[in-house]
């Protein structure tokens, strides 16, 4: 019969740092300020944000998509800490919020079909929308490598549900950055591409994500 001195297994061990839940919001919150002032500074400002006077549709974007961020990136956090209780669903009414920019596109989308008026604003938002997916990739990668970072110390066990609300909370705070310097106040143009932006992203988590954080 093998015995195991148990000493030399409380020997072995090394202490460990809790992570707390406000890390990751920290982290996403941080990732996203630094992400704004890069964009801000390689791309430029809107010019209404630099004078104070922002126009509506800018706070109402940002609006959306900050909520959207921090409610997803919440949610992450209780992922990474399996507990039993009531799950954190905040964020699907905050995505059912964000969904009503796409919905204010589509509805737009369907009025000029039916009175036959020209698409010409529809189509100009093509040519600059590629860049928006871009930037707002590029920050979103930046800001979910922060947050994967922090969901690898602690404990996920819902891997493929961690990688959609890492993509969902990075896209959101990477779009939010872009938004700094987007000059677009077209309802088409934020409800096609800041929503494919987003979509991209969570897609991307979902697929990528679970692989860096499994046991």
């Amino acid at each position: 019969m093998v015995q195991i001195d148990m000493s030399t297994l409380v020997d072995d061990l090394t202490p460990v740092r809790v992570v707390k839940r406000g890390d990751s919001v920290f982290l996403a919150v941080g990732a996203t300020f630094i992400a704004s002032v890069m964009v801000a500074v390689i791309y430029g400002m809107r010019s209404d944000l630099m004078s104070g006077d922002p126009h509506p549709i800018v706070i109402i974007r940002a609006s959306l998509l900050s909520l959207l961020g921090l409610a997803t990136t919440l949610a992450v956090s209780s992922v990474a800490h399996p507990s039993i209780g009531k799950p954190q669903n905040g964020w699907v009414w905050a995505l059912a919020a964000a969904a009503v920019l796409p919905l204010a596109a589509i509805a737009k989308f369907a009025y000029l079909y039916a009175s036959g008026q020209p698409f010409d604003i529809f189509m100009q938002d093509f040519e600059f929308g590629p860049r928006c997916l871009l930037i707002s990739g590029f920050s979103a990668v930046w800001i979910a490598s922060f947050m994967t970072w922090w969901l690898r110390r602690g404990a996920p066990i819902a891997l493929n549900r961690a990688g959609w609300l890492v993509g969902i909370a990075a896209g959101s705070f990477g779009t939010f950055s872009f938004n700094v310097y987007c000059n677009s106040i077209s309802i088409f143009y934020i409800g096609f591409w800041y929503s494919l932006a987003v979509t991209l992203c969570a897609i991307a988590g979902r697929l990528i994500v679970p692989r860096l954080i499994r046991w």
